[in-house]
């Protein structure tokens, strides 16, 4: 389920009624903005993470 961007109560909120929007345009911002942030991800280096051994104690 996907929450709404900002809330209402947001300062920078303004109200627009149905009439007034377009889902199409709606819709192809979205889209663009999943495709901006994919080619984000695809061109972020993969992080190598090392982490150390535990020593093993000596046998005796």
């Amino acid at each position: 389920m996907a929450l709404p961007s900002k809330s209402f109560r947001d300062p920078d909120f303004r109200y627009r009624r149905a009439v007034e929007t377009d889902i199409r345009k709606t819709f192809a911002r979205v889209r663009r903005e999943l495709a901006e942030q994919a080619r984000a991800a695809q061109e972020q280096p993969h992080a190598v993470v090392t982490l150390p051994l535990p020593q093993r104690g000596a046998k005796g």
